[in-house]
């Protein structure tokens, strides 16, 4: 296309989709490498979260997407973790060191993650739970309960995976895509199916499924 032919309006619009589309990449894939502006609305956002988010902590080298959605009330985030774009945060929910969140996943309740776990794009995990033990009122009148969810050190959660609220997962274990966890997972186990069942453990058999879940 010979662009001396494209009117003035028409290159400002590609020139904002040149850097809406560097924007979004950084949003969605926040390990890629990230530019002076990139840096400078993380501040801005890290600020508003501390200001309406009850954001207690966020450490250094932190990267929350400012396209996630983090409408909590208490939060906290440890050095070089990061949040990409489209996952929602509510309740209380504290992240630990070098761990990482893909986009679409949703974490509501009463929610710890230790020190570099990994949960893939479109995960649930829900600290709570609709009381429903009576029966003579609808389910919505009814209170909420919160035993919570730990998800220990170096565990990784397959995509699409659910974990329920009451739920451990120990740590350096592995939770399959789609799998959905209502018991407690030990330390090195992998599991997965509906509801999920332990498959293997990583320390006995020494080797791991090929295919788990990014």
């Amino acid at each position: 296309m010979n662009l001396d032919m494209v009117s003035p309006a028409m290159r400002a619009v590609a020139e904002r989709l040149e850097s809406e589309y560097s924007y979004k990449a950084v949003q969605f894939q926040p390990w890629l490498a990230k530019s002076k502006e990139d840096i400078f609305l993380q501040s801005t956002f890290h600020r508003i979260l501390k200001e309406k988010a009850g954001a207690t902590h966020i450490g250094e080298n932190v990267f929350i997407s400012t396209e996630a959605n983090v409408f909590t009330h208490a939060f906290y985030i440890d050095d070089d973790s990061w949040i990409a774009a489209g996952v929602i945060i509510r309740g209380n929910v504290e992240i630990g060191k070098n761990s990482s969140i893909n986009s679409f996943s949703h974490i509501a309740g009463n929610v710890k993650i230790g020190n570099g776990v990994r949960i893939a794009g479109a995960v649930a995990i829900y600290g709570f739970n609709h009381g429903h033990e009576r029966t003579d009122i609808p389910i919505y009148q009814q209170r909420h309960t919160s035993a919570g969810i730990v998800i220990g050190d170096g565990a990784w959660i397959g995509t699409n995976a659910v974990i329920v609220d009451g739920v451990k997962i120990g740590s350096h274990s592995i939770v399959a895509g789609g799998a959905v966890v209502t018991k407690d997972v030990g330390d090195f186990q992998i599991v997965g199916g509906n509801p999920a069942k332990v498959l293997r453990d990583r320390l006995a058999s020494g080797n791991e499924p090929a295919a788990i879940g990014a």
